[in-house]
C-alpha cells in the first residue's frame, strides 16, 4: 500500500497514443518502487487514448488523468505539476517504456544527492523500424555525457538530458518556475533553466529510458522542434546569461554558422565572425566581414561560439589551441 502522500510524482502529457499507451503504463505499474502517483494530462486525443486512461485509472488508484485546458505539451505539463504532491518529480512520455527498476534506482540517487540536483541516466532507442543513424548518434552522445559526467560543458550543442529521463525535487522545480514563460522546445528550455539556476547533474550508469522512435513523434512533426527553434532558444539564452561585457565571437561559416549569425543580428547583438580556413573572407557574409580564427588572440576574454564540429583529431587540436589561450570549455567556449 502506498502512503497517503506519495514520495514520487510522475507527470505525463499524452495525445493520440493508443497504439503505445498500454505498454507504457504497464511498464510504470510494474516498477519495483511503488510509492508514486501518475498524473496524466490528455491533450485532446481523438483516438482510444481516453479509454485506455479510464481503464488504468479504475484498476490502479495511483493513476489519475485530467484534460488539458489549453493546447500542447507546455500547458499539459503545467497542469500536471500543479496537481502533484510528491516530494520528488519525474516526467515520462506515453510512447516510451520505463526499464525495470528505473524508479527505484533514480529515487535512491536523488534522495542521497544534495539540493539542486538533477538525476538522469542512459537512453536506448527502439522501434518497429531500424533506428536512423542520426538518432543512434544522439543516443551515443547522450550516453557519453553520462559516462563523462560533463553535461554542462555541452549544454549549447544539444539537449543534454532527454525529456522523459530526469528526476528532481518537486519544490525546486516550482522555485525556478520555468514553465510559466517557457517556449518550445520545452524540454531544452527546461534544461537551460536548470543550467542557469546552478543545478548539478548526477547521472546513473544504467539505461533509464527506452525511447521509442516512430514516425508520429512530436519532435518529428512539429515546427517547434526544428533546427531554427533550437538555435534561437540556445543563442538567446547564451547571449543573455554568458556574454556579459566580453567580446562575442562566432566560429564557422557553414549552415549552423549562418543561422547563428542571423539570430545574433535579429537580437542586435554585435559579434566577431571568424572562419577556420586560412584566408579571411574579404567579401563578407550576410553583411559581416569574416576574419581568420587567430584574430581571437587580439580580444580580451572572449566568449566563443563554435558552429562547427570537426573530426576528433581536428577537434582536439582546436581545443588545445583554445586552452593555450586560457579559454575553458563550458566557461569561455561552447560548441553549437
Amino acid at each position: 500500500m502506498t502512503s497517503k502522500t506519495p514520495l514520487l510524482s510522475v507527470i505525463m502529457p499524452v495525445k493520440n497514443l493508443d497504439r503505445y499507451l498500454t505498454d507504457c503504463l504497464s511498464s510504470i505499474v510494474d516498477q519495483s518502487f511503488i510509492d508514486w502517483e501518475l498524473i496524466i494530462v490528455n491533450d485532446h486525443s481523438t483516438d482510444q487514448t481516453l479509454s485506455i486512461l479510464e481503464e488504468f485509472s479504475k484498476k490502479d488508484e495511483r493513476i489519475r488523468y485530467l484534460t488539458n485546458t489549453g493546447k500542447g505539451i507546455t500547458p499539459a505539463l503545467q497542469i500536471a505539476i500543479e496537481e502533484c504532491s510528491g516530494e520528488f518529480l519525474t516526467r515520462f512520455d506515453g510512447d516510451d517504456l520505463m526499464p525495470e527498476g528505473r524508479l527505484e534506482l533514480m529515487i535512491k540517487a536523488i534522495a542521497s544527492s544534495p539540493p539542486k540536483t538533477i538525476v538522469t541516466g542512459k537512453v536506448k532507442y527502439f522501434g518497429d523500424q531500424p533506428i536512423s543513424e542520426g538518432y543512434l548518434k544522439y543516443e551515443g552522445w547522450l550516453n557519453k555525457r553520462v559516462d563523462q559526467q560533463d553535461h554542462w560543458n555541452w549544454v549549447y550543442r544539444e539537449c543534454v538530458i532527454a525529456s522523459p529521463n530526469w528526476m528532481m525535487r518537486r519544490k525546486e522545480l516550482e522555485d525556478i518556475q520555468p514553465l510559466g514563460a517557457m517556449t518550445y522546445p520545452e524540454d531544452y528550455n527546461l534544461v537551460l533553466e536548470w543550467y542557469q539556476s546552478g543545478f548539478n547533474v548526477r547521472a546513473v550508469d544504467a539505461i533509464t529510458l527506452h525511447w521509442r522512435e516512430h514516425a508520429k513523434r512530436t519532435s518529428r512533426n512539429s515546427d517547434y522542434y526544428n533546427q531554427e527553434h533550437f538555435f534561437k532558444l540556445k543563442i538567446e539564452h547564451l547571449v543573455k546569461h554568458q556574454s556579459g561585457s566580453s567580446d562575442l565571437v562566432l566560429w564557422g561559416t557553414d549552415t549552423k554558422g549562418r543561422i547563428s549569425a542571423q539570430i545574433l543580428d535579429q537580437l542586435q547583438v554585435p559579434f566577431h565572425w571568424m572562419g577556420l580556413n586560412k584566408k579571411s573572407n574579404s567579401k563578407g557574409i550576410l553583411g559581416h566581414q569574416v576574419v581568420h580564427y587567430q584574430s581571437i588572440e587580439k580580444l580580451n576574454k572572449p566568449k566563443l561560439l563554435i558552429a562547427v564540429f570537426p573530426p576528433q583529431n581536428q577537434r582536439l587540436s582546436l581545443e588545445k589551441y583554445l586552452h593555450s589561450l586560457n579559454l575553458i570549455m563550458g566557461k569561455d567556449y561552447w560548441y553549437l
